[in-house]
């Protein structure tokens, strides 16, 4: 457990700058000279790149070693934000989406880019089930906890500091820094294999569970990735200036960290499947109402339906550690992982064109109704699953 601190403090860091990174680089891109519809190109990029690294790391992960990938997946912002210092130059800029940032804020849908399943493999390996959802709640925290102080940061350099964004990018290189040096200090978990037998490089214990956790993630990506990965520049288009949209994305990450302290309980109280299937499902159908409304008000759902669909995932993150062969979890965390990225991508290109031709309300509703059938799938494929059930998976 004495690695859970050291695995927060990473996190804590990461978590500062892309606490104000998502929805900063959509306002940058634009600023610097991209149209939307460019912006939703870079995005489309950006997800297909990371698929690959996510992919990538989640094997690296279970048949090399977890500290090494995450040292490799965790360097590469670092070439990102050297780049954004250094140029504005529109092929170079372009060139940084292929280094697997991500465009989703917390509660997109598409999950934390090609650190995400190691990080959560490393939990995995570290905790007992029956501690898990806890830990993963309590890390969680943290990482709100410094999003919110990265974002409202971020209000400030924007409402006060005329060239911000040099300044954010700054930031954020420095922190990245940090978190390598700390990673250095993980202990790596042992590659689990059976003596006289090579290494399975597709993980076939863990098949079906990973279809279905992925089938229904992507459903939910297709909606989501319409509209958050560029809802900066919707409320940009509404006439919100960018330290109000910090304040709405703070205002979002309190939400998150509200829903998480409740994540243990609801998971007792109605079980895992039901409890992700109910909060998902709000988070989802929320986005339908938000053009309906006035901008601020719009601003005050975004940030209610993040904290609703933010609950469902420490609970979501132990279901499904619980129910993959633990030799297989950070490959099938990287498989489940593209299942959500790639769609998430594409959809967003789609969301740039409906931004850009001023459908609206198609975007929003489009993106309410499909994200619902993540949920219902979910609910559907593992209804069978009770708490006591998981209890003797685990075991």
């Amino acid at each position: 457990m004495r690695q859970i601190p050291l695995l927060g403090a990473i996190r804590g860091l990461r978590s500062f700058y892309f606490g104000y990174i998502a929805f900063l680089i959509p306002l940058f891109l634009k600023q610097v000279g991209f149209s939307v519809v460019e912006i939703g190109i870079y995005a489309l990029v950006a997800t297909i790149a990371s698929s690959g690294l996510v992919l990538l790391s989640g094997f690296l992960g279970d048949l090399y070693s977890k500290k090494k990938t995450l040292l490799i997946m965790s360097g590469l912002p670092a070439l990102i934000f050297v780049t954004f210092l250094l140029t504005h130059n529109f092929v170079l800029l372009f060139l940084t989406s292929v280094l697997g940032i991500t465009f989703s804020a917390i509660g997109g849908g598409a999950g934390g880019g090609p650190v995400a399943p190691i990080l959560t493999a490393f939990v995995a390996d570290k905790v007992s089930s029956a501690s898990r959802t806890w830990v993963y709640s309590a890390l969680m925290l943290v990482s709100i906890i410094s999003a919110i102080a990265g974002s409202s940061t971020s209000a400030v350099f924007e409402r006060y500091v005329s060239d911000y964004y040099t300044d954010l990018f700054a930031i954020a290189l420095a922190l990245n820094i940090a978190s390598l040096f700390l990673t250095l200090f993980l202990e790596d978990t042992k590659i689990r294999r059976v003596k006289g037998k090579r290494a399975q490089i597709i993980p076939k214990n863990s098949g079906r569970n990973i279809a279905k956790i992925g089938l229904s993630g992507a459903m939910g990506s297709v909606g989501l990735g319409v509209i958050t990965p560029i809802i900066s520049l919707w409320f940009h288009q509404i006439g919100l200036p960018a330290y109000v949209i910090s304040l709405i994305f703070t205002a979002s990450y309190v939400a998150s960290g509200v829903g998480v302290l409740f994540a243990s309980t609801m998971e007792r109280m109605l079980g895992a499947i039901y409890a992700i299937g109910i909060f998902r499902g709000l988070g989802s159908g929320l986005f339908i109402l938000m053009p309906f409304v006035p901008p601020l008000v719009a601003g005050a759902i975004y940030a209610v339906r993040t904290g609703l669909y933010q609950l469902a995932l420490p609970i979501r993150q132990n279901f499904q550690m619980t129910i993959l062969d633990p030799g297989e979890r950070a490959r099938g965390n990287s498989l489940t992982g593209i299942a959500r990225r790639l769609p998430y991508g594409a959809s967003t290109t789609f969301g740039s064109f409906l931004l850009s031709a001023g459908a609206i309300a198609f975007m929003f509703s489009f993106a309410g109704i499909v994200s619902l059938f993540d949920p219902i799938l979910y609910v559907y494929f593992f209804r069978e699953y009770k708490k006591e059930d998981v209890g003797e998976i685990a075991a």
